[in-house]
């Protein structure tokens, strides 16, 4: 696994020097960096890292050795701690203007001080590295190309989903980021802000640190991205890097893997990364700023999406994230007992997983069964289609629409799809909160939510079922205690991107 993970250049093996320096960042903050610089003349194409927000023992490891390897291949890296984390000064300021100008920094710190090359420049980052990363590579055109593992496309978008505040996920952010990392009061004021409103993408402050706002830049740059995702990211919905990729018009490639947050390219999973992922970015890298318009070691057609089921299987490619969704198609569902009725506060079956476990899970193809028979009314609205007479392919986002009933004038409820077999077990394929604000109790209201993306293959005799409850521990749930909502069946429209396999 070692060789596979770390051979960047056959054959071009160089003596490294690795040292500790400080780089003095835009405002004067000093940020702490790692140089790793081949022993030979330059110059030498340059790479800058900016950490992620949690930096795990076993990760820390892997970095150190991946960032060797590119030396040994011919890269100077730098790899730095961004404002406000481990040994840098100042405080965190979320991917935004000071982090951007923190790079840029870096970048004039490394041609100044080692045998960079000016002319050959990329940035590689994981997770809060990777959004820094997009992000200068905007404003900066320096920056040829970016290795972006499990950023985000928008920072609000794991925060506030259909008006529902994702109070576990922020939680988990904030806390872990304060055990090496330091706030400041716009970013306390944030914090405090998504757990008690949400963020909103509107707000300029928030714009400001989402790649998909700074698009027109990497398209100005023909900056080439190269990006990695997984399915069952709480941090980043699936989908939500798709759509960014499908906006840009430079050189660009998303690859969607198995697992939750970063943990296709991570060793703290237990997974150790996926080989193919590293190899393909080295690729991407070697092509775009190492040896550019070499064409001997670049496939003429590179896919712009390549994504692994998780059901397992080959990899696949597709020309856009858009195309995955012109397979959209109507599945008729019918009603389970209860017809539709929920009464709000009582637990069911139906759960997104056990953050954050449930994606290193769904990474080891072990995501927990749920048993159809436990999901009963009023603790959940079951509807269910008839079995597939075929086998078929899921990929893309299903879209749910229908028509609700409440007794109060706000409310939250849960919509999970899934796979049921034919003993009625079944594995949830994705999930999405909807809360509503200021009905009339009693009154119909119509509602839409698109659930995040997903690749699965149903086999033939299993149905895909859609259940609503009111409770999940990721959510905030806007439910008063036993207040009653009614799914009109007859109203309900579940349009999913199918496509009947030719094969079992």
């Amino acid at each position: 696994m070692a060789g596979t993970e770390l051979d960047v250049g056959p054959g071009e093996q160089l003596d490294v020097e690795v040292r500790k320096d400080t780089v003095e960042g835009a405002d004067g903050t000093r940020l702490a960096a790692t140089v790793y610089e081949p022993s030979t003349p330059g110059p030498h194409p340059l790479l800058v890292v900016p950490g992620p927000w949690i930096r795990l023992p076993l990760d820390h490891v892997t970095h150190k050795r991946r960032y060797r390897a590119l030396a040994r291949s011919g890269y100077v890296v730098v790899a730095y701690d961004p404002r406000g984390f481990r040994a840098s000064g100042g405080y965190a300021d979320l991917a935004g203007p000071a982090d951007v100008a923190d790079a840029s920094r870096v970048v004039d710190w490394a041609l100044a001080h080692t045998a960079a090359d000016h002319g050959r420049i990329g940035a590689l980052g994981a997770s809060y590295g990777a959004v820094i990363a997009l992000n200068a590579a905007a404003q900066d055109a320096r920056i040829k190309a970016v290795v972006a593992l499990s950023g985000w496309a928008e920072l609000s978008g794991g925060f506030r989903i259909n008006g529902t505040r994702a109070a576990s996920v922020v939680l988990f952010q904030e806390l872990f980021g304060r055990v090496d990392g330091r706030y400041g009061p716009e970013v306390e004021r944030a914090f405090d802000h998504a757990v008690s409103q949400g963020l909103d993408e509107s707000d300029p402050w928030v714009r400001q640190r989402s790649p998909a706002a700074h698009t027109t830049g990497l398209n100005r740059n023909r900056t080439a991205v190269f990006m990695v995702g997984e399915w069952d990211d709480p941090i980043v919905p699936a989908g939500q890097t798709g759509a960014f990729l499908d906006q840009l018009t430079g050189p660009r490639t998303l690859r969607m893997y198995p697992g939750g947050h970063a943990d296709s390219h991570t060793a703290s999973t237990g997974i150790a990364g996926r080989p193919q992922a590293w190899e393909e970015a080295m690729l991407w890298l070697r092509h775009h700023v190492r040896d550019p318009g070499d064409g001997r070691r670049w496939r003429p057609h590179q896919p712009t999406v390549v994504l692994q089921p998780r059901t397992g299987g080959p990899l696949e490619e597709y020309s856009s994230w858009a195309v995955l969704q012109q397979a959209s198609r109507t599945v008729p569902l019918t009603a389970g007992p209860g017809e539709g009725t929920l009464e709000a506060g009582l637990p069911s079956a139906a759960e997104s997983g056990l953050f954050p476990v449930s994606g290193p899970l769904d990474a080891a193809e072990a995501s927990p069964v749920t048993v159809w028979p436990l999901l009963t009314s009023p603790a959940a609205a079951t509807f269910t289609s008839s079995p597939r007479q075929a086998p078929a392919e899921l990929r893309g986002h299903a879209l749910v629409e229908g028509t609700l009933t409440p007794h109060t004038a706000q409310g939250t409820v849960v919509a999970h799809l899934y796979d049921i077999g034919p003993l009625g077990t079944a594995r949830l394929l994705t999930h999405v909160p909807y809360t509503f604000w200021g009905q009339r109790p009693g009154g119909r209201h119509r509602f839409a939510v698109r659930l995040p993306a997903t690749a699965w293959n149903i086999p033939a005799g299993h149905r895909i079922g859609l259940v609503f409850d009111t409770l999940d521990h990721r959510y905030i749930s806007e439910n008063p205690i036993g207040a009653a909502l009614t799914i009109e069946p007859s109203s309900l429209r579940l349009t999913v991107p199918l496509i009947d396999s030719i094969s079992s």
